[in-house]
């Protein structure tokens, strides 16, 4: 698919060499939107394999929005190895301002769903999706499963050509040196988060005279043991968390494994939209997967905070609580390429990671008592899916060059998050040391991939940008990540609001069917009724009863209104308060809904055949919205 829209331009070759002056339209996709400008570059599969066919990698340019540019251009690439990198670059360029002064350049991966060829492999990832819908099966089985469906898709792709083994980090690292020296570019800024900081940082060591900087956001070393990290990472992140409830005694850790084993003796069932093919099943949730949610709801801080309302709720039995944040989680799996991360994980990444944690032997029993039997702690279940992946399909590990710390002079910025659950802060910070000159600044509160979740990280990054190697340690706040955590005292629990917010930023019509038709209706009437109020007036008539006749509307209107600054209030300070409820006033907004249902009565009374229509059918609209909102806000959920 193509990522980017080309929109034809010219930029003048200034001092500073202009990347978009450089960046061909081949290959192109009709231009639609933006002034990027895009083309492909085309590499070999696998430059280890002298006849190795060749592969097509789309790239963008989004030319400085102050031009001529006068800073050397950022290259970029999706953080997620298996993402698109069709939002990174306009994120980074106009939302969080790198490209102000600056081009940026965007790369798609080698084997994504963006290239030519790609790792697609439907089976693969269906049998992926599949293993959170049943708990029938155990996770070496259920990774065995998909390890079976990608060996065939691999197969498929050899015989048509292809090489897998080259879908690794250095290979996408020689792809970043190409795309620069295609581009006519003497130098770069490299920029890497997440799992494209490895690449980074491979690209800071091959190509060190074409890269002048290097910027990177929740550093992952290539080296690392990335599994072990994010059982620690996820440690962590919970003790901060226990810190932050203020309550003496509180461990989450503790909790979210109790939790976990009340859902491998009673597994959460729900619905939810496939995020492939958008159609709704079912899921079954174990223990395993639960702990694997809570690590990637706290990547996020605003989801973080209601985490301590959301344990309480399903520790008190109520577990459709999880409802709305199952949903998120299906999202977060519905933005990979699996099939790509699976072959890349298993060439680059697999053969650092350490064993599945495993219960400790317990002490001997003393006289007379029974013996203790050890339980496993719960599972990371995406690595423990993968371990099972990689050895079925037989991919081999590829060469162990990049498995060092990284060793390069270039001025380095490195960002981190106190409450990263995947790539622990500590982590970062150690492999910075192996970085001669480089600068380690954490934010307290931010989770995965910093600049997402910290405005200040965002401005230490622009500020470091404009002068490379300088100190920028106290350029704003860096607890500005941190949100208060939900009480409950301050909302009205329910776990249905979340669907309405998200139907609101999806603009999905359908879900809204019925507010839309009830605040259509009230406006509607509201207009007539004043336009009717004035005419009357005017003619001197008298306005008691028709006065009175506009409670219905104005209360309905008063109610929508208080509706929707109500949440927006309340979102500014929590932004994922609808997943675990409303506002704690919410419940007596049903007052002014009720108030203009009896108004009706007004209406009647004014005796005409056209004040009866009007009455009977705000009778049946003011039902249909009473009925919504005892649905989404009163109704215990």
């Amino acid at each position: 698919m193509p990522f980017i829209a080309l929109v034809a331009g010219v930029v003048l070759a200034l001092s500073v060499p202009s990347a978009a002056a450089a960046a061909g339209s081949d290959g192109c996709p009709k231009p639609s939107s933006g002034d990027a400008t895009c083309g492909v570059l085309t590499v070999p599969e696998n430059r280890l394999n002298p006849a190795s066919r060749t592969i097509d990698i789309p790239y963008a340019v989004i030319p400085a929005r102050v031009q001529p540019a006068t800073g050397t251009p950022v290259v970029v690439m999706a953080p997620g190895l298996g993402q698109s990198a069709a939002a990174v670059g306009q994120h980074l360029s106009r939302d969080l301002g790198f490209g102000t002064h600056r081009d940026v350049v965007v790369l798609e991966q080698r084997g994504g769903s963006a290239s030519t060829p790609n790792l697609d492999c439907p089976g693969a990832t269906n049998a992926w999706i599949d293993s959170f819908t049943s708990t029938d099966d155990t996770v070496e089985a259920e990774g065995t499963a998909v390890g079976i469906e990608l060996a065939d898709c691999l197969a498929d792709f050899s015989a048509a050509g292809g090489d897998p083994s080259g879908y690794t980090i250095a290979q996408t690292a020689a792809d970043v040196v190409d795309l620069r020296n295609k581009l006519q570019i003497p130098a770069w800024t490299l920029f890497g988060s997440d799992w494209s900081s490895k690449v980074m940082t491979a690209v800071a060591a091959l190509d060190a005279a074409g890269s002048d900087a290097v910027l990177l956001d929740s550093f992952s070393p290539a080296a690392a043991d990335i599994k072990g990290e994010a059982y620690a990472g996820l440690t962590t992140s919970l003790a901060e968390l226990s810190a932050r409830s203020g309550a003496e005694g509180t461990d989450y850790a503790a909790t979210v494994a109790r939790l976990a084993s009340d859902f491998d003796d009673d597994p959460f069932k729900g619905p939810v939209n496939n995020p492939f093919t958008d159609r709704q099943r079912f899921v079954e949730l174990e223990g395993n997967d639960f702990v694997s949610l809570v690590q990637q709801l706290l990547t996020d801080p605003a989801v973080t905070s209601t985490l301590p309302l959301l344990f309480d709720r399903l520790e008190a039995g109520d577990t459709g609580a999880l409802a709305p944040f199952v949903v998120l989680g299906s999202d977060a799996v519905g933005t990979t390429n699996w099939g790509q991360y699976l072959v890349s994980t298993c060439l680059d990444q697999k053969a650092n990671w350490s064993a599945d944690p495993v219960a400790p032997e317990s002490a001997a029993p003393a006289e007379g008592e029974e013996p203790v039997v050890p339980v496993d702690p719960p599972l990371l279940v995406t690595y423990s899916l993968t371990d099972a992946v990689c050895a079925q399909s037989g991919i081999a590990p590829a060469g162990a060059e990049l498995r060092v710390a990284p060793t390069f002079t270039q001025p380095t910025l490195i960002l981190a998050g106190s409450n990263d659950p995947i790539t622990p802060a500590a982590t970062a910070q150690a492999a910075a040391a192996s970085i001669a000159g480089s600068q380690f600044v954490t934010f307290t509160g931010a989770g995965h991939e910093v600049l997402g979740t910290s405005a200040c990280a965002a401005k230490t990054a622009v500020a470091w940008l404009d002068k490379p190697g300088d100190d920028v340690s106290s350029v704003c706040d860096h607890d500005d990540a941190t949100t208060p955590l939900v009480t409950a005292s301050s909302v009205h629990e329910t776990s249905r609001a979340a669907s309405v917010v998200r139907a609101v930023d999806e603009v999905n019509w359908f879900e809204l069917l019925i507010p839309i038709i009830f605040f259509g209706f009230c406006a509607l009437w509201f207009v007539g009724w004043i336009i009717t109020l004035i005419v009357r007036g005017i003619q001197r008539e008298r306005l008691g009863l028709l006065i009175a006749s506009g409670i219905s509307p104005v209360s309905g209107l008063v109610f929508g209104a208080i509706l929707a600054l109500g949440m927006g209030s309340a979102t500014a300070s929590q932004p994922a308060l609808a997943l675990v409820g409303v506002p704690s006033y919410f419940p007596y907004l049903g007052i002014l809904l009720a108030v203009g249902l009896f108004a009706l009565i007004v209406v009647w009374k004014l005796g005409s055949r056209g004040a009866a229509l009007l009455a009977s059918t705000g009778v049946i609209v003011w039902l249909g919205m009473l009925a919504w909102f005892a649905w989404i806000v009163l109704v215990p959920s």
